[in-house]
């Protein structure tokens, strides 16, 4: 169901000071638009909500309890399903958005626009909530897959979406792996991304 919220999204403007305030994680907007790409801003999980459902994975309890009968029911289906990414903390995402720029605090525009289009600044990416799972790979071929072809026609029905389809109105790449859990409690979360 599509929100009618009218957004007014406007540039964000590009300064130095901007510029140093992403790459540090301590812009505070409810939103960044640059290079006509759009990422919302989102507070990281609360420790408490957190479930680790192996060494080097966590995610949200409701996350992990719908991801878990999604995977019962795409294994009944003969499909393997498992999350190879989910919580990352703000302070986290400093060094995963920065590890591909050649000068890690001093992007080129076009190192910066790439980077945009494919990761999200600390404090805005969907990862953040514990709600936003990547699913088996993080290489573009998933989308040719079964489990890829699975989860388009069934993750719904447990409440999840794929955040970042192709053509997505955030002008981000498509990232077929990308997921999110969203309910009755958690939708206001990501409200901006579901109604543009």
């Amino acid at each position: 169901m599509k929100n009618n919220l009218s957004l007014n999204i406007v540039d964000t403007a590009f300064t130095k000071e901007n510029l140093q305030n992403i790459l540090e994680g301590s812009f505070n907007a409810p939103y960044i638009k640059l290079f006509g790409i759009i990422h919302f801003s989102y507070k990281d999980c609360l420790e408490y909500d957190l479930i680790k459902i192996n060494p080097k994975v966590a995610v949200h309890r409701k996350c992990a309890l719908a991801f878990e009968k999604m995977r019962i029911a795409a294994q009944n289906d003969n499909i393997n399903l498992e999350i190879i990414s989910g919580y990352r903390s703000s302070d986290y995402q400093v060094s995963i958005f920065k590890k591909k720029f050649t000068v890690k605090d001093s992007p080129t525009l076009s190192e910066l626009e790439m980077r945009l289009k494919f990761s999200a600044p600390p404090g805005f990416s969907e990862h953040h909530t514990g709600l936003a799972i990547d699913i088996n790979s993080v290489e573009d071929d998933f989308a040719m897959t079964k489990e890829y072809e699975w989860l388009k026609n069934n993750a719904h029905k447990f409440g999840f979406e794929n955040s970042f389809p192709q053509s997505n109105r955030q002008g981000l790449g498509f990232e077929p792996w990308h997921w999110r859990f969203i309910d009755n409690e958690t939708q206001a979360l990501f409200l901006y991304a579901r109604s543009l």
